[in-house]
């Protein structure tokens, strides 16, 4: 259930981005040029409750390098029922958003693009809902900004900044995967040098082997041993480039033992995640807040959904009730 002897991990943390049943599809979305000099493809659904809160949620996808998906909008409809407009964007490279010069991927690069996406929405202070790798970004994000989030949502979180743990995928309904000589061959080249690989390689190009292995050799990673969901195929638009750079910075940070800010968390986890369960317990150790684990559920949270669905209903009337957001 591990990568071919020798060959580097695709990207560090798969998001989890199957969709069980049929979406509507996404809305065109509006690019915004932030002030970093990104071009970002955002969407923003307002709320349909009453009671309207200005704080908006802010979806930070997974990967890195890869996009949000239409379930991710279809997920946020239990925030804006309760009076919170959701806020998703494509990160610079992936998806709908314009691709940057390959030098400019980065950890520090995504971090400062979310603070420029907050600025340029005109906001104080954001929610910030983290899926899978967008765990560890919202998490570097609080621990630099803690002042400018109101609360953190994580869910499936991706391997926390800095841990060298072991993934399991023993649990899941992932099979060998099979690098073909072209990934390996890309992956090599973006490793040694990413400007020289692009000379051979077009970000257009390795994003198209990178769609490849995701939907072809790891997807189902997302969902247990034997579960009755089958992920159904992605659309594309990952960009290698992106998840060479960003997960090598993200292997490499340094995070002190407990963050100083004092931000209401709710991390949410799977008994079937591939990623370990020390690495959800180091973001609450980090963090603070509450874990919750799903029975029977994989790191797309897709088997018993009304439970996550439950737990993110909870912690929006409770805690972030009691901040009184306006």
């Amino acid at each position: 259930m591990k990568p071919s002897a020798g060959i580097p991990c695709v990207f560090g943390v798969l998001a989890a981005l199957a969709f069980p049943y049929p979406a509507n599809a996404a809305p065109e979305p509006v690019m915004m040029n932030l002030p970093t000099g990104s071009r970002v493809a955002s969407w923003t659904l307002p709320a349909v409750s009453d009671r309207q809160h200005k704080t908006p949620i802010i979806f930070l996808h997974g990967g890195p390098g890869l996009y949000v998906e239409d379930r991710r909008l279809e997920e946020g409809a239990v925030f804006r029922q309760l009076g919170f407009p959701t806020i998703y964007f494509d990160q610079a490279g992936g998806g709908r958003s314009d691709r940057l010069p390959v030098s400019e991927y980065s950890f520090a690069r995504a971090v400062a693009d979310l603070d420029s996406l907050r600025v340029s929405l005109g906001q104080d202070r954001v929610i910030l809902w983290g899926n899978s790798y967008g765990a560890a970004l919202a998490a570097v994000y609080a621990q630099q900004y803690p002042d400018r989030v109101a609360a953190l949502i994580l869910t499936s979180p991706g391997m926390f900044p800095g841990l060298d743990a072991k993934r399991d995928y023993s649990v899941t309904a992932r099979d060998k995967v099979e690098y073909s000589p072209a990934i390996r061959d890309a992956i090599g080249r973006i490793d040694r040098s990413p400007a020289e690989a692009e000379k051979q390689i077009s970000q257009a190009a390795a994003g198209q082997l990178f769609d490849q292995i995701v939907s072809e050799e790891l997807l189902d990673g997302v969902v247990c041993k034997g579960a009755a969901v089958r992920p159904p195929a992605l659309p594309g638009g990952g960009n290698l480039y992106a998840a060479r750079a960003i997960f090598r910075d993200v292997k490499r940070a340094k995070l002190p033992p407990k963050s100083a800010a004092h931000i209401p968390t709710l991390i949410i986890r799977g008994t079937c995640d591939f990623i370990p369960a020390s690495s959800a317990e180091r973001y609450q150790s980090f963090l603070g807040g509450k874990l919750v684990t799903v029975q029977g559920t994989g790191h797309g949270l897709l088997e018993h959904r009304e439970e996550v669905d439950a737990a993110l209903r909870g912690f929006v009337e409770n805690e972030l009730g009691a901040l009184r957001l306006p």
